[in-house]
């Protein structure tokens, strides 16, 4: 699924699905509120390994706005996602995110995965920075493993 932020002013922003099965969903946000909280998301669902979080859900079918957003990865995602959308927000390094999960997820918490969650948010905070006004940032969130046999 893509998922893609366009940069409306400094305040908004939208973000658009567009779903392997040929659907769209589009929204428009409060930055402050949403942007950090739904990038750390798909950080988080994407190193873990989450189908069934908020972009799992919302790749299958459940909506921006919340609706048939109840996946069986929701806790787990959202466990992690609150604190790693403020070390978004303060810059926090690699011992920061693992001293994070260690508190919120200790069954999931390593080094490698502070690392990648980190490179990841580190990465989407650049990339979202040198998004010009009305210029989207797209990001690919990966497809569920296929359960067919």
């Amino acid at each position: 699924m893509r998922v893609v932020f366009t940069k409306l002013t400094h305040e908004r922003h939208s973000v658009r699905v567009e779903r392997v099965n040929g659907t769209t969903e589009l929204v428009e946000l409060d930055s402050r509120s949403f942007l950090r909280h739904d990038l750390s998301h798909l950080a988080v669902e994407t190193e873990l390994g989450l189908a069934h979080g908020v972009w799992g859900c919302v790749a299958a079918g459940g909506s921006l706005d919340g609706g048939g957003l109840d996946g069986e990865d929701m806790f787990l995602a959202e466990t992690i996602s609150g604190p790693m959308q403020a070390l978004m927000r303060t810059g926090g390094g690699v011992p920061e995110v693992l001293t994070a999960l260690t508190a919120v997820a200790p069954t999931v918490a390593t080094i490698d995965l502070a690392q990648r969650i980190h490179d990841r948010l580190r990465a989407y905070r650049g990339q979202w920075r040198a998004t010009p006004y009305r210029g989207e940032m797209v990001v690919e969130f990966p497809e569920p493993p296929s359960t067919a046999l």
